[in-house]
């Protein structure tokens, strides 16, 4: 039975880092749609796109520990 339950483990584990490595890749993917030069950029431009970075972040983050969290419950 200790067995079986350090296998779950050990999938529930495995699950944690792909969905994070999947996050990322859905991520990059989505944003290179959106990549567009601007040449014209102030430095409030360039502050706001680093808050906007900073909060797509904390939300991708927020995503994974849910999902984490939600997959530990499942599995208890």
């Amino acid at each position: 039975m200790d067995d079986f339950i350090n296998m779950i483990d050990e999938c529930v584990k495995l699950l944690d880092e792909n969905a994070n490595i999947l996050n990322d890749i859905d991520y990059s993917l989505q944003s290179e749609k959106e990549d567009v030069v601007v040449t014209d950029l102030t430095k409030n431009d360039l502050v706001d796109m680093a808050h906007e970075v900073s909060d797509s972040t904390r939300i991708k983050k927020a995503e994974y520990d849910f999902v984490r969290r939600l997959l530990e419950k499942n599995s208890d």
